[in-house]
């Protein structure tokens, strides 16, 4: 195929909450343009799902799926060096990383897709100043779990105090260790938190735990990450016969790839859907 010039591509695709269609980033990208077959094939890594119609899915592993026009690979269950690597090895297949940037590694057939993880956790703090503001008490109080991530902390701040300017914000931060992340989630319901969020992995699984054990919801990034919502505009557009390359891509909640997803059962449906109302108010 035939490298084009470098060119602007608008994502266009509906939120994930309130009914309404946005565009997503504007972005300068290196494509590379070919007419796609009927029924295209497209190779899918990890618990992604499509919803496009026309293309034929396989999904296992990377070796497995080499050869095939594009594979889509969730970074949360392959990394990123190893996606890097099979474009490198490929260079007749396309390759998209969802949920994680290539930039330091970048390949020409091997797009980035990126989740505004910022406006992750400040939905999710959306949602706990509103556990916290209906707990009651003259000081609720909520908590950010983890490693110093002053950004992603500082959004959720933002969005707690959006859904509730009361609402007192504690940053528990602890090492990346499961243990020590159990320990902080537990520290900081000892200091009043009603509940906790943390970024992922392990150490989320671990203060979420924390929290259960307490009878106490918890939060993670993934919670407000669609990155299928990503993956199926990338989809449509080899559909079209446009493929990305040498670049990242970000998706953010105008595009619908941020949004409430499930939650954790301990948090009611009434709260989901104020939380809703709150995010789609700003």
């Amino acid at each position: 195929m035939r490298v084009g010039a470098a060119l602007a591509l608008v994502v266009i695709c509906c939120a994930g909450c309130g009914g309404a269609r946005h565009a997503a980033v504007t972005t300068t990208v290196e494509a590379k343009r070919a007419l796609a077959p009927a029924g295209l094939r497209v190779g899918v890594v990890g618990p992604l799902r499509l919803d496009v119609p026309g293309v034929v899915v396989r999904r296992g592993r990377l070796p497995e799926l080499a050869g095939l026009p594009l594979v889509v690979a969730s970074a949360r269950v392959v990394d990123p060096a190893r996606v890097a690597d099979a474009a490198r090895s490929n260079p007749d297949t396309h390759y998209a990383l969802i949920g994680a940037s290539t930039k330091g590694d970048r390949v020409p057939n091997l797009v980035g897709v990126v989740l505004r993880d910022d406006e992750a956790a400040r939905l999710g703090g959306i949602v706990a100043g509103l556990v916290a503001s209906g707990n009651g008490g003259a000081t609720p109080r909520v908590a950010w779990i983890g490693p110093q991530e002053q950004k992603l902390a500082a959004a959720f701040g933002q969005g707690v105090h959006r859904a509730d300017s009361s609402v007192v914000v504690l940053r528990q931060w602890s090492k990346r260790i499961p243990a020590r992340c159990e320990e902080a989630a537990l520290t900081a319901i000892e200091r009043g938190a009603v509940i906790v969020m943390a970024h992922g992995g392990l150490c989320a699984d671990a203060a979420a735990q924390g929290a259960h054990q307490q009878n106490l919801p918890a939060l993670r990034l993934a919670d407000f990450e669609l990155p299928s919502v990503a993956a199926d505009v990338i989809v449509r557009d080899a559909v079209a016969g446009v493929y990305q390359g040498n670049e990242d891509i970000v998706f953010g909640a105008t595009s619908g790839a941020i949004a409430i997803g499930p939650l954790d059962p301990r948090i009611s449906l009434g709260t989901v859907v104020r939380a809703r109302a709150v995010a789609g108010a700003g």
